[in-house]
Parts: structure tokens; sequence; C-alpha cells
């Protein structure tokens, strides 16, 4: 279908010569005036044609456009309104229809789609692509649960998809425009102004630097792959959804089957998101640096020496309305030859002595600290075994002896006394601690709690406990 078979012939008259800024900027006002989707006219027909042709008005003074001949200044502004409303209604934009003696307009709704694509295409700023891929998402669960009614929803959000993708690859492309008409500008705070607002903050994917981040919902790409599988072939969701595809309209001129192939196949191209993705940031990367290296150059070279000849005229031109005459230079030139202008010489790098590993020997005060460090590590030793050395030693085979009657004659039995004062809570408050540890269960004593006992020391005052040891092979 060609598109003029949709649109009148002449749509686009308006919007060429040396008026298109201020017809386009006319239809904008109009349309939020009259033809928007929050206006409702007063009429069945539309509007009246004095409204639109005061709107017009208004929007010619407001705006003060300056005219480049003099007739047209001399025209009289109602006049001009009259004007721009029958070239309008000539090239399609708006219809006249007259009922009785008054004439009432309107837009056709084609063109006023049209209209609205066109704006959202001078207002497009940088897309977000993390909303995008979260709502084909949710699309897509939603046809999961219910694939018949959720046909259209399915369809739409394989249109998004192929987008989503192109405006990727879009990006990139306009990138390479920008770089090209960032070069030609003459002046460096124009330069810079461009660089900054067109290409850093247009341009860019507005969540580009969250793309590859685990939060971000571009990582839901696999799940939608999986969804549109497991919906587009499984038995019982395919043909639901085929039955979805046959009730849409237009469905009757084409296969159904080639419509869900052409949709699933959309889909798929989130696969290669990454390869598109990849291919931007070389591009960018590549601009970016075109473009610092280009404002470099304009900083340090053309503007640099702009300003110092600006300096010499405005110092002669004061000399001269001074009255003094010019002796000298006014730029000094710096010398031919001078020491720090010549090459410094490479020095060879010296090779490293190379020297075989000693193996260092103790002096005697780290052999003793290292002995001393042992004999605390030893005293202090709290294993089974050093609990049962010191048990075997001070408490006879089958007797009981009370904690505050144990001996303490050095750190290490100290240490033991404590052991077994906490082996002895443990045991009144988790048995099954000490029968589970097998460290703790082959040993030949135990050690129980002295309900209201304390033990009162030079040393330690605790709560009261008793060591029991079992007789020679007591099980």
């Amino acid at each position: 279908m060609n598109l003029f078979d949709r649109l009148p012939n002449g749509l686009f008259g308006p919007l060429t010569g040396r008026y298109n800024r201020r017809a386009w900027e006319l239809l904008v006002r109009l349309s939020e005036r009259f033809f928007g989707a929050d206006c409702v006219p007063p009429y069945a027909e539309g509007y009246l044609h004095e409204q639109v042709t005061k709107e017009i008005e208004r929007f010619l003074l407001d705006d003060q456009w300056e005219e480049e001949s003099a007739d047209a200044a001399a025209t009289p502004i109602n006049v001009q309104a009259n004007q721009w409303l029958a070239r309008l209604a000539e090239t399609g934009w708006l219809i006249e229809d007259r009922v009785g003696l008054r004439v009432f307009v309107s837009m056709r709704p084609v063109v006023a789609r049209f209209f609205d694509a066109l704006e959202q295409f001078a207002l497009d700023g940088p897309q977000l692509v993390g909303g995008s891929i979260q709502m084909i998402y949710n699309q897509l669960k939603a046809a999961q649960s219910n694939p018949r009614e959720q046909a259209a929803g399915f369809q739409t959000a394989a249109q998004s998809c192929s987008r989503l993708i192109n405006s990727l690859n879009a990006t990139t492309l306009r990138v390479r425009d920008l770089i090209r008409d960032l070069t030609q500008e003459q002046a460096t705070p124009v330069f810079v102004k461009r660089f900054f607002s067109e290409h850093i903050e247009e341009l860019y994917v507005r969540d580009f630097r969250q793309m590859r981040t685990e939060n971000h919902p571009l990582m839901l790409r696999f799940e939608i792959i999986e969804l549109v599988d497991t919906v587009a072939t499984t038995a019982p969701s395919r043909e639901q959804l085929l039955a979805g595809y046959r009730a849409l309209p237009g469905a009757r001129h084409e296969a159904v089957e080639d419509m869900l192939a052409r949709d699933v196949s959309r889909f798929q191209r989130l696969l290669d998101v990454e390869k598109f993705l990849e291919r931007m940031d070389r591009v960018i990367d590549s601009a970016t640096q075109r473009a610092l290296a280009y404002l470099g150059y304009r900083l340090k070279a053309s503007e640099r020496l702009e300003d110092v000849l600006a300096d010499a005229v405005a110092s002669a031109c004061r000399l001269a309305d001074q009255g003094q005459v010019i002796s000298g230079r006014l730029l000094s030139p710096s010398p031919v030859v001078a020491d720090y202008r010549l090459r410094m010489p490479n020095l060879p790098v010296a090779k490293p002595d190379r020297r075989a590993m000693v193996k260092r020997e103790m002096t005697s005060r780290e052999r003793a600290e290292l002995m001393l460090r042992r004999a605390m590590v030893r005293h202090r030793d709290t294993t089974p075994a050093a609990i049962r050395r010191y048990v075997q030693a001070h408490v006879p085979v089958g007797a009981e002896i009370e904690g505050a009657h144990l001996p303490v004659h050095g750190v290490d039995d100290a240490v033991a006394v404590l052991v077994l004062m906490r082996l002895a809570a443990i045991g009144r408050v988790n048995p099954k601690a000490l029968r589970a540890n097998p460290l703790l269960r082959n040993l030949d004593f135990e050690a129980v709690m002295d309900e209201g006992g304390r033990v009162n020391t030079e040393l330690f005052e605790l709560p009261g406990f008793k060591v029991r040891r079992r007789s020679t092979n007591a099980a």
C-alpha cells in the first residue's frame, strides 16, 4: 500500500518552503486547542470557522513572526488567519463542512494519527529500554495464562521487540551523523554545547549504564524467549493462540501460521541484542574519541592562537591611542636553540644484581621467643587428651572430688579446671552435646554440676561442680 493511498496528496505542502517552521508550530497549536486527544468539540460537525480563525490570529500575534516582505507585513491579521486556514484546508490537514449558514472545521482521523506520529518523532528523546522489556515480559506472562484472549497482546509485544532492536540500531547511525555535523562547527562553545547536549543527553539510551547489571529488565530476555517457545510450540497453548489469531482483524487475508511464525522471529531478535549493544559501544567510543580529539585541537591550537593575536592587536591599538611608538617586539620569539628543546638521552636500564638465596639463621633471642610461645600454647592446651591427663594425675580411679579441691599448680592446671567446669555446665544444659562429640564420648570421667555449691579459691570463683572418675573398663 502506498502512503498517499491513505493521506491527501498535498499534505506536505505547508511543511515545505520558507514558512515550514511556522506551519508546523501552527499545526501543533491547533492540535493542542482543538484536535488533540483531550479536546471535545462543542458540535458534532466540529468547530466553528470563527473559533479556528481567532485562534490562528492569537497564534500570529503571540509568536510575532517577522515578515520578509512589506506586503505581508501590511496584510491585516484576520486576513492572514483566513489565508492560513484556507491553505490547511486545501492541502488536506483540515476539513471545512457547511451546514446551513455556518461553516465547521474538523480534522480527518487518519490525518490526526499521522500528525501524532510526526509529533512523537519530533519530541522523541532517549529511549528507556528497561521499560520496553518489562512491558513485553508482562504481556507474555498474560499471554501464557490466556493465549486465546491475549493473541492481540502477543502480536503487539512482538512488534515492540522489533521496534526496540531497530531503535538500538538507529541510535548508532544517528551518532555517526552527529559527529559528521559536529566537525563542521567553527565556534568551540557551539561545539561543546552540541556535543554534550546532543551526543551525551539526547542520543544515549537513558538506562545505558544499567543495561549489563543483574537488576536491569534486559536480563529477562532469555525468560521472554522461553515464554514465547512455551506459548507458540506447546500443543494446548499453540492451538488457543492460533484461534486468537484467526479472530484478529485482517487475519482472513493472511495465513495465521505465517503470522505467528513472523511474530516468533521478531521475539528471537532479542537474542542478538548483545551484538547491537557491543556495536553501539564501539561506535560511541569512537565518536567520543574523535570529538574529544577535535575539541582538544580547538583548545590547544586555533583558540589559543586567536587569543594571542587579539591581545596583540588590542595592545597595538592602545599604544596608538596613547600616541606611543611601538618599540621592540610585541611577541618575544622563543629561542631557536635552547637546552630545554634538546632531546634527553635514553639511559640504559641497569641490570639488577642476582644473588643466591640464603637461609637466614635465627638469633638466640628469636629462638628463645619461639620456645616461649610454644610453651604458652602447650600450657593452654584444652584438648580431651590434656584434660584426661590432668584427671588421671589428680583424681583416683572410682573417686569423686569437688572442684574446690582440685589442685592448681600452673597455667595448664588452671585451664583444665575451667574446662571441667564448662563440661559440667554443658552436661546440665544439653547432655546430648557431650554424647554426640566423639572426642568426649570415650573419657573415663564425668563432670557434673553441684546445685547450689560454689568454688571459691585464690584464683577462681565458679559454680560448684564435681569430677567423678569411673572404674576401669566401666561403661
